[in-house]
């Protein structure tokens, strides 16, 4: 299916524009008349499109079911952005203790190929609430 957790992030740089796009997703460059390099949001609703809106708008995303809001922090944006039910790829892994992201389609290609030290019988993908409570440490 593809992408599956809607959020949006305070701020629209190249940079969150470029891992988007190598997540899969599309940047659309105009959002209404404003050029995307103007625009001070970026959300995606789980779907492959990005959108980009001014702060004015961001009021109304606030009210949106299961939109989460990741402030200002890039790191918990770009992981709940990568999360997606095809492929292991760009996302979080845990084992309660330990945190790799995977580079490969599939984590067990991953974890086969890599010398990767973690317990076995826990380890997973990370959860949404698991992202937010690691990655709100590192704001």
């Amino acid at each position: 299916m593809g992408f599956t957790t809607p959020c949006f992030i305070r701020k629209n740089t190249a940079n969150i524009r470029n891992r988007l796009e190598e997540f899969g997703y599309y940047c659309n460059p105009y959002v209404g008349w404003r050029n995307l390099y103007y625009n001070l949001c970026t959300c995606i609703f789980g779907a492959n499109m990005v959108y980009s809106l001014d702060d004015d708008d961001t009021d109304d995303l606030e009210k949106i079911d299961g939109l989460i809001d990741c402030g200002m922090n890039e790191e918990l944006f770009l992981a709940i952005a990568a999360l997606r039910d095809d492929t292991d790829k760009y996302q979080w892994f845990t084992d309660g203790n330990k945190w790799i992201q995977c580079s490969e389609i599939r984590f067990s290609t991953y974890w086969a190929y890599n010398d990767v030290d973690i317990n076995t019988d826990t380890i997973h993908k990370a959860t949404v609430n698991e992202l937010i409570e690691h990655f709100k440490e590192k704001e």
